[in-house]
This record gives C-alpha cells, sequence and structure tokens, in this order.
C-alpha cells in the first residue's frame, strides 16, 4: 500500500470507529461466544441450523473486528492544529461543511469531505476520493469548479465552514 491508496479518518471518525470497535469487542463477539457454546450443547453438530448460523454470526463479528482494527492501525488521522487559518477556509478534507450550487442544475447540496472509511453519502458525508470532492479540493467560496463525470459540470462553491 502506497501513500496515495493510505486511508485517511478525521479525529470524529477515528472515534466512531473505536466506539464501533468497542462495542463488538465487548458486546457483540461475548454474546455470539454464547450463542455459539449454547447451540453446540445442543448436540449433533452435522444437522444444528442455530450452531452454524452461531458460527456464520461470530465469523462475521471477527471480520469486522479485522477489518477495522486494520483501518485504525493504517490510517492517517487528520490534525487541524497544524493548519493555518487560510487553509481552514479552503475546501479540504476533513473541514467543515460545504456549500455548492450545481450552475447547470441550479440544485445546492452541503456535504463534508471524509476519507472513504467514514463516507456516507446519506449523511451528507463524501469520500475525498468522489469526483465532487476531487473537484472542490483546495478551493474556496466564491470559485468555480468542474466536476470530472461522465457528463462533466460546474459547480459554484458558496459556503465553506471551518470546522
Amino acid at each position: 500500500m502506497n501513500d496515495n491508496d493510505k486511508e485517511v479518518l478525521t479525529k470524529a471518525g477515528k472515534a466512531a470507529i473505536e466506539k464501533k470497535l468497542a462495542q463488538l469487542i465487548d458486546v457483540e463477539k461475548p454474546r455470539a461466544l454464547s450463542d455459539l457454546n449454547l447451540a453446540r450443547s445442543q448436540g449433533d453438530l452435522s444437522e444444528n441450523a442455530d450452531y452454524d448460523s452461531a458460527r456464520d454470526r461470530l465469523q462475521e463479528i471477527e471480520t469486522e473486528i479485522n477489518r477495522l482494527q486494520y483501518t485504525l492501525d493504517h490510517a492517517t488521522i487528520l490534525d487541524d492544529a497544524a493548519l493555518s487559518a487560510t487553509d481552514l477556509k479552503t475546501c479540504r478534507l476533513g473541514g467543515g461543511k460545504i456549500t455548492v450550487l450545481n450552475i447547470s442544475k441550479n440544485t445546492r447540496t452541503t456535504f463534508t469531505i471524509v476519507g472513504s472509511a467514514e463516507a456516507n453519502p446519506l449523511q451528507g458525508k463524501i469520500s475525498n476520493t468522489c469526483p465532487v470532492a476531487l473537484a472542490v479540493l483546495g478551493h474556496r467560496a466564491g470559485d468555480t469548479v468542474e466536476v470530472d463525470a461522465v457528463k462533466p459540470y460546474s459547480m459554484l462553491i458558496e459556503n465553506v465552514e471551518e470546522n
């Protein structure tokens, strides 16, 4: 994995992943182990659907724990402390909310740019690798940018909030 492929997390994203990881380790995994032991105690494992289900659930939890731990171990955590006041007003990964106007459709959208592990478009969090984020990164309110999509379009950056 080279530096360009490295996962990036905001401090809030890191905290959310740590919380989810703790929930899996402290609550979900012990519950799944208990369910597995209960199913195992029911006898013949060759035709025990409860055992198969409990075993599969435990494997899903362990896979998710490993994925989250890998993300935490290998991600770069963003630190705004090193940014100047000027940098805080640019569209940036882990920054505040950005409001843009799609010029051709005359529609406004507000979003925050986060690393792909935190992306959730329904919550207004877009990945730093998506075309809209790539178009606005490093720009300021008042700039017009071109989004590199199948049908390219222009957006006016209307507002950039400090985080």
